[in-house]
């Protein structure tokens, strides 16, 4: 009786500490997952030093068009003002939370063409394409991507495929307008465009009528400074002076 106890005191004792080294464990792998979550979630330049928020949602596909060489522009050049992933104005981060719900509901995706864009970008942009049929004149009132009031935006199902719609962004051409009529066997790209409008205008956002994946914060946005980025310390711009003038 009395080996019995002292063997099943033993195997206690060895269960107990066991137990008590796999708690621990567990817990020192959750403390470090959550200190590598707060490094990867630390604010970058953009969030620290402006009123911008970076989109970080698997909902939200990062597809910068200007950080690709398929742009009316023909090459990438975002990265010479350091920007890659998509923001938004802190004002308007409550729309993109409610869009979020709404892709959820769905089951669908936001497929991110393009967020903040830098005032020096429009600058560029400008120079190389001064057109005011395409771009804001940066020189004037500028646009509101670059005060963080604007997107370019289009849908993508669940696997992150594309949807279709009856143009490609910043095609300036007619068929890119919300009054554009799709040929019966290509009906579907108006009613993803259609579906699109739908999603964006309840999650608050305002349409243009000859862009159908531009949208801007609605109301007045006067008050609203132009975001340049390039001055400031700590900022990882590359461009050259005399590409922006």
């Amino acid at each position: 009786m009395k080996k019995f106890l002292n063997i099943f005191l033993l195997t206690f004792i060895i269960v107990f500490i066991t137990g008590l080294y796999f708690k621990n464990s567990i817990f020192a792998q959750n403390e470090l997952s959550q200190m590598e979550i707060e490094v990867k979630e630390e604010p970058d330049f953009i969030e620290k030093n402006f009123p911008l928020v970076k989109i970080k949602s698997p909902y939200f596909i990062n597809d910068l068009s200007y950080n690709k060489a398929e742009n009316f522009i023909h090459h990438p050049f975002y990265y010479k003002f350091g920007v890659n992933d998509c923001y938004v104005h802190a004002d308007i981060y409550p729309n993109m939370q409610k869009l979020e719900q709404i892709l959820k509901e769905k089951n669908l995706r936001a497929m991110m063409f393009d967020c903040f864009r830098p005032h020096e970008a429009q600058l560029y942009m400008w120079k190389l394409h001064p057109n005011p049929k395409f771009l804001a004149n940066p020189h004037k009132k500028g646009s509101l991507h670059s005060k963080g009031l604007a997107l370019d935006i289009g849908l993508a199902d669940a696997t992150g495929k594309k949807l279709e719609f009856a143009t490609g962004v910043d095609h300036f051409v007619s068929a890119s307008s919300h009054n554009y009529k799709c040929k019966p066997e290509e009906q579907i790209k108006c009613d993803n465009r259609a579906l699109l409008k739908s999603i964006m205008e309840q999650a608050g956002f305002r349409s243009i009528k000859h862009e159908w994946w531009h949208y801007q914060k609605p109301g007045d946005t006067s008050n609203y400074p132009l975001i340049s980025i390039c001055n400031t310390e700590g900022n990882t711009c590359s461009v050259k002076k005399e590409e922006l003038y």
